[in-house]
């Protein structure tokens, strides 16, 4: 009997070194989608992401200025819809697709004012930037704020950013720094602010109760090919929270079988 285990777990390990070592290059990277509620004029929303196979993210009582993890999805298409919060039966306010291409990074974003919600799908740049500097963008939530231009200890770093639109990325010098907002309606603002060698980031301008601020998230830091932070379970919640490659469940059931272990399934919606 000793034998015969032992013959079955060197076949196993066989098996799963095969299994890891198939494993494509897309599993090490991941796909990832996070959303984030940016107009100032709509009240807090309950999101849902639908993938064309059912599988549903839900997300309850987003605020204006909120910005979730990303979680790790499939690639596909998705239908993003946003209703008031605890109004699931009611016309959606705003709805989007996303079509996520394997490998790559997204922020959906409600922005504009409630009058002219849209969803906007932003593409975002995960890759190394070049040494000694980091990646910044904008993303303009400040409906009361008019055009902001945004300087990096008093350099300029982008032009006027409309309200309700985002720019591209651009690299900055790292270390620790002024980063200024001067709307064209109201007073300048100015942060104490610090990007790292090799860190990617997004400059949230948003409305708060004592005037214009930035919100700094930080989107990917030295790593440049997976987002930074906690980045939670995927659509359905049988993702790993940690990209990996995926194991056959015949596999699985064999080693199951073999070592006289049970294995549950357990399917979580977040």
């Amino acid at each position: 009997m000793r034998r015969i285990l032992t013959g079955a777990l060197l076949v196993l390990t066989a098996a799963l070194g095969a299994v890891l070592a198939a494993a494509p290059a897309e599993a090490a990277t991941g796909t990832y989608l996070r959303l984030a509620h940016l107009s100032p004029d709509t009240p807090a929303v309950d999101i849902s992401v639908t993938s064309f196979t059912g599988q549903t993210l839900q997300l309850d009582g987003v605020g204006y200025g909120n910005v979730s993890s990303y979680r790790r999805i499939e690639p596909g298409t998705y239908t993003i819809q946003m209703r008031p919060t605890g109004n699931p039966d009611s016309p959606p306010i705003v709805s989007g697709t996303l079509d996520a291409g394997a490998g790559g990074a997204y922020t959906a974003a409600a922005l504009g004012p409630r009058s002219g919600l849209s969803v906007r799908l932003l593409a975002d740049d995960l890759t190394r930037p070049p040494a000694h500097s980091a990646r910044v963008r904008v993303v303009q939530g400040a409906q009361s704020a008019g055009a902001v231009a945004v300087t990096w200890n008093a350099a300029p770093v982008l032009g006027s950013v409309a309200f309700g639109t985002a720019t591209g990325y651009v690299d900055v010098p790292t270390g620790s720094g002024t980063l200024g907002l001067a709307p064209s309606a109201g007073a300048p603002v100015q942060a104490s602010v610090r990007f790292d060698d090799g860190g990617v980031y997004s400059v949230l301008v948003v409305q708060g109760p004592g005037g214009l601020e930035a919100k700094v998230e930080t989107d990917a830091l030295g790593v440049g090919d997976a987002p930074v932070g906690g980045v939670e379970t995927g659509l359905g919640g049988t993702a790993p929270s940690s990209p990996g490659p995926v194991v056959p469940l015949a596999v699985l059931a064999v080693a199951g079988a073999g070592a006289g272990i049970a294995l549950r399934i357990r399917r979580r919606v977040r």
